[in-house]
């Protein structure tokens, strides 16, 4: 009988740590969000719809610390981005911004409910210092290849912050842009994240405004090329674009608001030209310029 009883109290043991075994193994460690190749999609429906993309590419270290870029829509290689995954924090840092230049937190994936952080909205269309904000919840959700973590969190002063809540989702980053850690998605205003992909494997979608998600990196794409006439970079600091023209000249350039509003009209700008856009109405603006061939080319810039 004594050895029955020892024997029964081994094999349960046994299984307690099988199955702790199992379930440690099973356990999803931290998903890093700039390991692989990243590529964001965020739609807008203002006038109809209309999808921005940008990715990460390339690689520089700066301080000694290694940085990807941010690369098409308004970032164009003036956002520099990187990650420390035993912290689980994401930074960013503006090429424009007045020496000396320093990293803004974007996420701390670390964080547990109940604890509060200091956003910061980066060259963003949001206030650049909204202030605190709570974690509330989080929540493990599948979506297409794995369970990622979504962080809701609230803020404290809703003026300062111009919003109630946000939301960050592991591994990707805001649901509205990838600088905006304290905004919400929205469709009828900055946008809602669309699709993600890591490595051009899809991982996030939203297709309620689009059809599909179909990866555009790398550079090859033609979508992506028909804006490669000009470079259009911001200093947020001073409020101003700089406009540097590849080849032809700029003849006319148009800055309009979403409303349709023409806020800036210039003329005979020769190949380069730094413009104040401070007093312009604040949010996303419109950039066309027409070259002296007569081809017009369009830009989104914002104005915080």
């Amino acid at each position: 009988m004594l050895i029955y009883q020892k024997l029964k109290y081994h094999i349960i043991i046994t299984i307690v740590i099988l199955c702790l075994g199992y379930v440690k193994g099973m356990a999803q460690g931290y998903i890093p969000m700039l390991k692989y190749n990243s590529e964001w999609h965020v739609t807008n429906c203002y006038i109809g719809c209309a999808t921005d993309k940008y990715y990460t590419i390339g690689d520089t270290i700066i301080d000694g610390l290694h940085y990807r870029f941010l690369d098409q829509f308004h970032y164009l290689k003036n956002f520099f981005i990187r990650e420390d995954t035993l912290t689980r924090k994401v930074y960013l840092r503006l090429r424009a911004d007045v020496p000396p230049v320093k990293d803004y937190l974007l996420y701390d994936f670390s964080m547990q409910v109940n604890d509060t952080i200091s956003i910061t909205n980066p060259g963003s269309p949001y206030p650049k210092y909204p202030g605190a904000f709570v974690l509330d919840s989080i929540i493990s959700k599948p979506l297409v290849n794995f369970n990622h973590r979504f962080f809701y969190l609230h803020a404290l002063d809703t003026v300062t912050a111009q919003t109630k809540n946000t939301i960050w989702v592991e591994g990707i980053g805001s649901l509205c842009l990838i600088n905006t850690p304290g905004a919400p998605p929205q469709i009828n205003g900055v946008g809602q994240l669309s699709c993600f992909f890591s490595n051009n494997i899809n991982e996030y979608s939203q297709l309620d405004s689009i059809s599909d998600c179909v990866s555009v990196y790398p550079l090859s794409v033609s979508e992506l090329n028909t804006n490669s006439a000009f470079i259009v970079s911001q200093n947020f600091d001073n409020s101003t674009i700089t406009l540097i023209a590849k080849k032809y000249e700029i003849a006319k350039l148009f800055i309009y608001s979403t409303q349709g509003k023409l806020e800036l009209e210039k003329q005979h700008l020769g190949l380069s030209a730094t413009l104040p856009i401070g007093s312009l109405s604040k949010g996303l603006l419109l950039v066309k310029i027409i070259d002296e061939q007569g081809n017009l080319y369009s830009y989104k810039i914002f104005n915080p």
